[in-house]
């Protein structure tokens, strides 16, 4: 599940991004080569890893995702305007069965807008993760609750 933060103030409102077909979340490893003398062959590291949303997502006209995105759209906003709260929920539960929880990623995410299909009133957009806190989410009614994972 993908919700955005669609609030004016500090305390989050999270919309459900749920009108769309694929959910491809790309890692995008950013790599360096290394010619060890003692190995044989250059070795790959990682660096660091880049992940976003690479398909196009959509909010179907009528949903608060939908209205959220639009008045962007219609603003055309640019630079910090476009770095927003997303939370990415993973799939399988981590808590018990009569209290689900899943794990999470609440991060602050740029929203690249891409089209407007008006005709299907669409619009396409794209996330690419700045930032991720790990934690879990319980779901209810919809809406998620985010909680922090403890750092030792």
């Amino acid at each position: 599940m993908l919700f955005l933060d669609i609030s004016a103030d500090d305390t989050p409102e999270w919309a459900r991004i749920g009108k769309s077909t694929v959910y491809d979340l790309v890692l995008n490893a950013q790599t360096e080569e290394n010619n060890f003398i003692e190995d044989e062959m250059p070795s790959t590291d990682i660096t660091y890893y880049k992940p976003e949303i690479s398909q196009e997502l959509q909010a179907n006209k009528g949903d608060p995702a939908f209205d959220f995105i639009y008045g962007m759209f219609y603003l055309l906003p640019t630079g910090e305007d476009v770095k927003l709260p997303a939370l990415f929920v993973f799939a399988g539960n981590v808590g018990t069965e009569n209290d689900p929880m899943f794990n999470a990623w609440n991060t602050v995410s740029t929203i690249t807008l891409d089209h407007f299909d008006s005709v299907a009133e669409k619009i396409y957009f794209k996330l690419n993760i700045n930032s991720i806190e790990r934690g879990t989410v319980k779901v209810a009614g919809g809406k998620p609750t985010y909680t922090k994972t403890a750092t030792t």
